[in-house]
């Protein structure tokens, strides 16, 4: 595919959720870089999972003491039920994306790898989030773009300040351009 005969929406976001807080950060190292998930993100995930086990050490103790079958399946199908939920939430946080110069590749696990030769600029993107219950909140993307137009989502989040931080420091490292499409957000 030849950019200059491809029409590329750069405007269109790649990922239709993200989180209201900040997920990740970027580390730099001297010769890759690489994404870490937050404390606080992974601190609302870790709830979710310890109130599940709690959940289930609860059921089990009801089950002993009390021998109440209904009241023992009723908590730990709910603390199941609450500990999956947790660890479905906590792999994407767990996402890990390196941008690793030694070998000359990005990758991030989902995708296939880029190489880093082939990046010709990151963009920064942003969307509105609407829940069914009509909560809305602004969130960003930021995205890699390769010189034949192909784009790969790295950051997905709701702190524009840390990922427009983010966004400088990797164009710096990866010596390419950085586009900033934000538009104004209409609520």
């Amino acid at each position: 595919m030849d950019i200059q005969n491809a029409s590329i929406d750069l405007s269109r976001t790649l990922i239709r959720k993200g989180p209201k807080f900040r997920s990740h950060t970027i580390i730099f190292n001297e010769d890759s870089a690489y994404l870490k998930p937050t404390i606080s993100s992974l601190l609302f995930c870790v709830i979710y999972i310890v109130v599940g086990l709690f959940l289930l050490l609860l059921a089990a103790m009801v089950y002993l003491k009390n021998n109440q079958v209904d009241f023992m399946l009723f908590l730990g199908g709910l603390g199941i039920a609450i500990a999956t939920f947790g660890f479905t939430l906590v792999k994407p946080f767990m996402k890990h994306a390196t941008f690793d110069k030694p070998r000359g590749t990005f990758k991030n696990n989902i995708d296939r790898s880029v190489k880093i030769k082939n990046i010709v600029s990151l963009q920064i993107l942003n969307k509105m989030i609407t829940s069914k219950h009509g909560l809305s909140y602004p969130c960003y993307e930021l995205n890699i773009f390769t010189k034949n137009g192909r784009r790969v989502n790295i950051l997905n989040h709701n702190d524009l300040n840390q990922l427009s931080s983010d966004a400088k420091k990797l164009a710096e490292f990866l010596s390419v351009e950085l586009i900033d499409l934000q538009r104004e957000i209409i609520l």
